[in-house]
């Protein structure tokens, strides 16, 4: 059977016919049924607008497969009832530094200032959230917990700007990830309280924007894909997503296989009367697109998602409008726990250490692109690596004990001496003595860290045999995790898709990972999520008002 290439379907604008019959008709069309998109479509719908969601899957996106971590800060009703004092002008002073420029300070103040309420208002559409404080570091403690460190707010030198404040809320529902918990409220709100208002259909491509002759955006085309086999294709896909956070290759290729089944489908032409929202996900499953971006330079092969595949940014390029970060992806190389590989020292090929390995794992990732193209290793003696066995027999979620294993049995490397390390990894024997010395040196010294690592993760590393855990992003024992941060670039007021030049394309936004947003410099637990939910909700509240 020939299966269409779903990676390869947006097509150039057309001009629509003078008479032509829309098949449906909405004031505003949302282009992707993830957290971006709900939040856009929930918003247009409370300004009045009749709003139509398109989704090419079952609904629910990358957002339903998620950790489900909000990041959410400012003095939140989790925070005060946990203890934890924050203000939007401390959480500002600390997100200034992770997003680096990227969205104008004006907009992330607002992104400040209304965090508290955006979380409320998630709460107001059914999804719950909790104050159970996780005060250990740990890359995610999964939907047992309620709120976390989820960056780098409590380390050096990011806590130089702002006083730590745990900001990772974890939507509180039923597994480890719990993404689904919040997809489930937010579709929950569209088909029960807004159903008169909401249309949502599945499995359908959106593939061509229509134009009048002037060139101005009317609406689209799209294309049902599933016909009398939908049913299957719907399973199928629930089954694929059972797998794609940790074993994408397998989740891809169950999803190939829904393919099969319906495939082709019905043409039909939908009006948008005042406004398209485009929120359908990032690129990072399209490898050519990625290729193309990053000019090949790629560190992993584990791309994470829904099947992302960067239709949205291609309608929105077809138009004309202007994409910004598209090289920028984030690597995930989480190691705590087990906690005492944050005792361990980071050193990258040349022997020297890198950073503070207590930082967030995917600015870990950053450090090493930057200063090792992405090769490292933890170096711990045998003491250290005793106490992360021991740290291996206590409890914590399975996938982080599995996780665990893979950096022992796959990633290890052991030796006798360190210079006997040193030439099986290939470092520089000299320089990484000279790297243990100095570390050593000022623990026995009481001096403050290099880095400024916590001395509650610090201890002397002097007994071997010695160990080396390949923690380099496409360690083939492990390889990281791969998100896109870059979109099509939006007037920061409206959502609006913007053209080179700077102007905006009428009637045309873009939210979510399909617009560069407040994480396109770089990403931390939770604040994709609630980048989605800001920039959702700006672009359904202009295009709800855009005059027609």
């Amino acid at each position: 059977m020939n299966v269409r290439n779903t990676f390869d379907f947006v097509e150039a604008p057309a001009v629509a016919a003078d008479d032509i019959a829309w098949d449906r008709t909405a004031d505003v069309v949302v282009v992707g049924l993830g957290a971006a998109g709900a939040a856009a479509a929930i918003e247009a719908a409370d300004q009045g607008a009749g709003v139509l969601v398109l989704d090419r899957l079952n609904g629910g996106g990358a957002s339903a497969i998620s950790g489900g971590v909000v990041y959410a800060g400012g003095g939140t009703s989790q925070q005060r009832e946990a203890g934890i004092e924050d203000d939007p002008d401390n959480m500002f002073r600390y997100l200034k530094e992770q997003v680096a420029g990227i969205v104008a300070d004006g907009t992330l103040r607002d992104f400040c200032d209304g965090s508290a309420a955006n979380l409320a208002w998630l709460e107001a559409q059914g999804a719950r959230f909790s104050s159970h404080l996780m005060t250990q570091k740990n890359s995610f403690p999964g939907g047992a917990w309620g709120l976390y460190y989820s960056g780098n707010e409590a380390y050096a030198p990011f806590s130089d700007k702002a006083d730590p404040a745990p900001r990772g809320h974890i939507v509180q529902a039923s597994g480890y990830a719990t993404g689904h918990g919040l997809m489930k409220a937010l579709i929950g709100t569209l088909k029960g309280r807004l159903r008169e208002r909401v249309g949502v259909i599945d499995h359908c491509e959106a593939f061509q924007l229509l134009t009048d002759a002037q060139g101005r955006l009317l609406g689209l085309r799209c294309r049902r894909v599933g016909g009398p086999l939908l049913s299957v294709r719907r399973l199928i896909n629930r089954v694929a997503n059972g797998f794609m956070m940790g074993m994408p290759g397998t989740g891809g290729a169950i999803r190939r296989l829904a393919r099969h089944f319906g495939g082709g489908g019905a043409t039909f032409t939908v009006r948008a009367r005042r406004g398209l929202i485009l929120a359908s996900g990032g690129f990072v499953f399209n490898r050519e697109m990625v290729a193309e971006a990053t000019r090949g330079k790629v560190y992993s092969p584990m791309p994470l998602g829904e099947e992302c595949h960067g239709s949205g940014i291609k309608l929105g390029q077809s138009m004309g409008g202007a994409v910004g970060q598209m090289d920028r992806l984030t690597y995930w190389r989480f190691y705590a726990p087990p906690v005492h590989f944050l005792n361990a020292v980071l050193v990258g090929p040349d022997g020297r250490r890198i950073c503070n390995e207590a930082l967030y794992g995917a600015t870990v990732a950053d450090r090493m692109i930057e200063q090792t193209a992405g090769r490292g290793w933890l170096i711990l003696d045998q003491k250290t690596l005793d106490k992360v066995r021991n740290d291996m027999k206590q409890p914590m979620p399975v996938a982080q004990k599995i996780m665990g294993w893979l950096y022992l049995a796959r990633c290890r490397t052991s030796a006798p001496t360190l210079d006997g390390l040193a030439a099986s990894l290939g470092i520089d024997a000299a320089e990484l003595a000279r790297t243990l010395a100095g570390y050593n040196q000022r623990i026995e010294d009481g001096r403050e860290d290099e880095f400024r690592k916590p001395d509650g993760y610090r201890s002397v590393l002097a007994e071997g045999p010695w160990h080396a855990v390949e923690v380099s992003i496409g360690a083939a024992g492990n390889p990281c995790f791969s998100l896109t941060l870059g979109g099509l670039r939006v007037d920061e007021a409206s959502g609006r898709v913007l053209r080179e030049d700077g102007s905006t394309i009428a009637g045309l936004y873009a939210a979510g990972r399909s617009a560069v947003g407040i994480c396109s410099h770089t990403y931390i637990s939770g604040l994709s999520l609630a980048d989605c939910v800001f920039s959702g909700r700006r672009a359904g509240r202009h295009a709800a008002g855009a005059v027609c």
